[in-house]
């Protein structure tokens, strides 16, 4: 069991690797990799210990040996995040504030503040039912009048709304590749909303069983502590009363005559690396889905440092066969 532990350590540190993120003993025990019994950080320690030469313990973060310059690279990430989430708690407000807006929350590196510089601010919304076109196109005219809308070349430090999903669309197991698909897994347990905090407990609901099946992963009473915005404004009420017949049903049907083949178009002429959906439950808009290049690049860096700790091992063994020998 340890030496199975070691390696979903190992599997851990790695993935985060691929981000530049090194990790503390307690976050290598929160995102530990594919392992359903309890463990104390007590072990996570003991085995980390036991994994000197393969991984590095330096200023309470470990890395993979000859990964040390990480440590100051997520230091001052902390920084660049802090900055991104300013602009979530300033912009935030006016998207909770759009009609049939039920969640708004921040996904990928900014969701556990592992900004850069060119880091844009990628955004997962929830929309009621029926009224998708309508509440997206209201938050993209919101962002683009304060100019902070990602498009074009335009990306860091800009929010990029590349999600939507309606409450029949909150499982992500949908969603999965192949029959490992690790960056997804983290994508969900990592999800950290600004609003909605009854539509995320849907979500960590419906997602809960396979994250944990699949990849030993648990959602974390740690997300919800960026929750800033609550309860709906009178003009949010007004609105949604305003558009929730006969007037809101033409408006979204107009709009999404207008859009959807606009979008389409967009969609076609994208290369097989993309993955759209342009559904009524879910606007998914990623021009280059990388997620099978993350799993061979993670996949081979277990590898190589599967072969280093059985090399410090058996190292060590010796090490411990000549001392007893010489005694």
């Amino acid at each position: 069991m340890a030496t199975d532990l070691k390696t979903s350590i190992l599997q851990t540190i790695a993935f985060f690797d691929l981000f530049d993120f090194p990790l503390t003993a307690e976050e290598v025990m929160a995102y530990l990799y594919g392992v359903q019994r309890p463990v104390h950080i007590k072990e996570i320690k003991g085995l980390l210990d036991e994994m000197e030469g393969v991984t590095e313990h330096i200023r309470d973060f470990y890395v993979l040996k000859g990964r040390e310059k990480l440590i100051d690279t997520r230091k001052g990430r902390k920084f660049i995040a802090e900055k991104f989430w300013t602009q979530v708690r300033q912009y935030g407000q006016y998207m909770a504030g759009v009609p049939f807006v039920e969640m708004v929350a921040v996904c990928n590196n900014l969701a556990y503040d592992n900004a850069s510089e060119t880091s844009d601010i990628d955004l997962f919304i929830v929309i009621r039912e029926g009224r998708m076109w309508l509440a997206r196109l209201i938050i993209t005219l919101i962002l683009q009048f304060f100019g902070v809308r990602r498009h074009g070349d335009k990306v860091a430090g800009r929010f990029c709304l590349s999600f939507f999903v309606t409450p029949k669309k909150l499982g992500m197991g949908e969603l999965l590749q192949g029959p490992e698909d690790p960056y997804l897994a983290y994508w969900t347990k990592l999800l950290s909303p600004v609003y909605g905090e009854e539509t995320y407990k849907q979500f960590t609901e419906l997602n809960r069983s396979w994250v944990k099946q699949s990849y030993g992963l648990n959602f974390s009473e740690e997300n919800l502590k960026r929750i800033t915005f609550r309860g709906k404004s009178g003009t949010k009420k007004f609105f949604e009363w305003l558009w929730n017949g006969i007037l809101g049903n033409w408006t979204e049907s107009l709009i999404k005559k207008m859009w959807k083949p606009r979008t389409l178009r967009k969609a076609a002429v994208l290369g097989p690396e993309a993955k759209v959906k342009v559904e009524d439950d879910i606007l998914k808009f990623h021009n280059k889905d990388r997620r099978m290049e993350y799993l061979e690049r993670w996949q081979k860096t277990v590898n190589q440092a599967l072969e280093d700790l059985k090399r410090v091992e058996l190292e060590r063994q010796r090490m411990i066969e000549q001392a007893i020998l010489n005694k």
